[in-house]
C-alpha cells in the first residue's frame, strides 16, 4: 500500500464507522470516494468500519474494487432487498426481453420507482437505514468506534448518520458527494415529500459536526443554509487513486488509423442536449470523406435511444459496455481525446463529475461541454488539459474539429501535465478526511470538536485546493 511505511500501529489507530449504502462489490462510479477513502484512511490513524447495503438493484457489481482494501477494514453488510426491490429488480429483468415482455417491464419498473419516490422518504433505501439503526448502535459500543462518516448518495445514508449521531452522541462528518435538494436532477413534484426532503437536510447540515462538499461551489451551497455555522463547512474534492495509474503514459499521436473520441460513465438525458447532437453531426458533415477516421467510443451503460442519435449525426459508435474501474481506466488511457458532459440545470456550474479526475490523471486532452463558468471549465483551463465550450453547437464543432486537425497532423493536444495532478491524488484527499477526524473528535483519546479546529482544517482545505489551482 502506497505510504505503508508509515502507518500507524494498530493500537494507535481509532475506529470510524463508514455508512456506505453502495460499496463494493457493488460497483459504479459513485463507490469510487467511498473505496479509496476506506483504501487510505488506516494510514492516518483510522480504522474503517464499513455498514453497506448487500446489492443494489440499479448499479452493476465490481468485486475487484474489493482488492483495494487492507485486510484491518471491515465490512458489514445489511439486507437492502425487500419485497418492493425484488419486484423492481424482475421488472428489470422482464425489460430485458423482446417485445412485448420488455414494454410491460419497463411500465411496472417505471410504476414501482415513482412510488418509491412519493412514499419513500428519503428514497428506496430507508428501510435499509431504519432496520440497521439498532444493529449499529450496538456494534458502536462492541467496537468503540469513535466517529460517525456517512455519505450522499442515497440520502438514508445521512438519515442513519443522524439517529446515530442522536443515539450515540459520537462526532459525525456529513460527506455530501451529491447535493440534496438544490442538486440539478431533483424533481420532487409533491410538495409535502419537497418539504419532508427539506427538513431532513437542514436537520443533517445542523447536527452533522462537520459537512464535506466536493466543490467550493457545492460547500458554499450547504453553508448557506446553515449560516450561523460557516465553521464547519469544507471542500474535499474527488480525485484519483495513483494505484490505478502506475504505468507509463504513451504519447496518443499517430497511435491509430481512426480518431477515438471516448466518453466514459453514464451517458444520459442530464448531461446530453440537443446542441450536443447539433454540433457532432456538424463536425461529422464537415469531416466529408474523413469520417471513417472518426469514432465515438461509450464505455459504460448507453440507452438505445443514445445510440440511436449517435447514428443519426452521422458518426461511428463503439460500444463498449458496463465494465470493471480498471477496465475504464484502461479506455481512458487509451483514447485520442476524452469526452466530459457537464450537467444542465440548477446549480450544475458547481458539479465536477468524479470522473473528471481520472480524465486529467488519464493525461488525455479533455473536451468538456456544459456550462459557461463551471467548475469544470475552470480546472480544465487552469491545467491546459483541452478544451471546455458551452451548450453551443458551432463551438462544440469547432473544438471537436481542432483536436481532430491536430491529431490528423501528427501534433496533438497535451492532457493535463503530471506536476498538476498532486492535490488531487486520492492518498492526499484522505489525510484531509483524517485530519476532520482528528478534530472532530478533539483529537486522540478526547471527545468533541471546538469551533476554531474545524475552521483550521476548513482553512487548510481550501488553501491546498487554492494552491492547487494556482498552478
Amino acid at each position: 500500500m502506497s505510504g505503508s511505511e508509515t502507518t500507524p500501529s494498530a493500537r494507535n489507530q481509532q475506529r470510524v464507522l463508514m455508512v456506505a449504502c453502495a460499496f463494493p462489490p457493488i460497483g459504479g462510479s459513485g463507490v469510487q470516494r467511498s473505496v479509496k477513502f476506506a483504501k487510505y484512511l488506516p494510514e492516518f490513524g483510522w480504522l474503517p468500519t464499513v455498514w453497506a447495503a448487500d446489492s443494489l438493484n440499479s448499479m452493476p457489481p465490481d468485486p475487484a474494487l474489493l482488492d483495494d482494501l487492507p485486510p484491518e477494514v471491515t465490512i458489514h453488510r445489511r439486507r437492502h432487498h425487500g419485497l418492493l426491490h425484488r419486484l423492481q429488480g424482475a421488472a428489470l429483468a422482464l425489460a430485458t426481453y423482446g417485445r412485448p415482455a420488455s414494454t410491460l417491464g419497463r411500465a411496472i419498473e417505471w410504476r414501482i420507482a415513482n412510488w418509491a419516490r412519493r412514499y419513500a422518504v428519503p428514497d428506496g433505501s430507508v428501510r435499509w437505514a431504519r432496520s440497521s439503526i439498532r444493529p449499529l448502535v450496538r456494534l458502536i459500543r462492541e467496537q468503540g468506534i469513535r466517529a460517525i462518516y456517512s455519505t450522499l448518495s442515497p440520502a438514508s445514508n445521512h438519515l442513519l448518520g443522524l439517529e446515530l449521531k442522536r443515539r450515540t452522541n459520537l462526532p459525525w462528518v456529513a460527506d455530501f458527494r451529491d447535493l440534496w435538494t438544490d442538486d440539478y436532477r431533483y424533481q420532487e413534484e409533491s410538495e409535502p415529500t419537497r418539504a419532508a426532503h427539506r427538513r431532513l437536510e437542514q436537520q443533517v447540515l445542523e447536527k452533522a459536526d462537520a459537512v464535506i462538499g466536493v466543490s467550493d461551489r457545492q460547500t458554499a451551497v450547504l453553508a448557506s443554509h446553515v449560516p450561523a455555522s460557516s465553521h464547519k463547512f469544507l471542500t474535499i474534492t474527488n480525485g484519483f487513486d495513483p494505484d490505478d495509474f502506475q504505468n507509463g503514459v504513451a504519447e496518443s499521436g499517430g497511435r491509430g488509423e481512426r480518431f477515438v473520441l471516448s466518453h466514459v460513465g453514464r451517458f444520459d438525458r442530464w448531461r446530453i442536449d440537443e446542441e450536443w447532437w447539433a454540433g457532432l453531426a456538424r463536425f461529422v458533415e464537415r469531416l466529408g470523406r474523413d469520417r471513417q477516421r472518426f469514432v465515438l467510443r461509450m464505455v459504460g451503460p448507453v440507452a438505445d435511444w443514445i445510440h440511436k442519435r449517435v447514428l443519426e449525426t452521422g458518426a461511428e459508435a463503439e460500444l463498449i459496455g458496463v465494465v470493471s474501474h480498471d477496465h475504464a481506466v484502461q479506455e481512458m488511457r487509451s483514447a485520442d481525446s476524452l469526452f466530459l458532459a457537464v450537467p444542465v440545470g440548477h446549480n450544475a456550474e458547481s458539479v465536477i463529475p468524479a470522473k473528471l479526475f481520472e480524465y486529467l490523471a488519464a493525461r488525455r486532452p479533455i473536451l468538456v461541454v456544459g456550462p459557461k463558468g463551471g467548475e469544470c471549465e475552470h480546472l480544465v483551463r487552469r491545467y491546459k488539459a483541452g478544451l471546455a465550450v458551452g451548450a453551443d453547437a458551432k463551438a462544440i464543432s469547432d473544438a471537436l474539429g481542432t483536436m481532430y486537425d491536430r491529431w490528423k497532423t501528427g501534433n496533438p493536444m497535451k492532457g493535463c501535465r503530471e506536476r498538476y495532478l498532486e492535490p488531487f491524488s486520492r492518498v492526499g484527499l484522505t489525510r484531509n478526511l483524517a485530519s476532520v477526524l482528528d478534530r472532530v473528535c478533539g483529537g486522540p483519546g478526547r471527545q468533541g470538536g471546538g469551533k476554531r479546529e474545524i475552521e483550521g482544517r476548513r482553512g487548510e482545505c481550501k488553501e491546498a485546493l487554492v494552491e492547487a489551482c494556482s498552478l
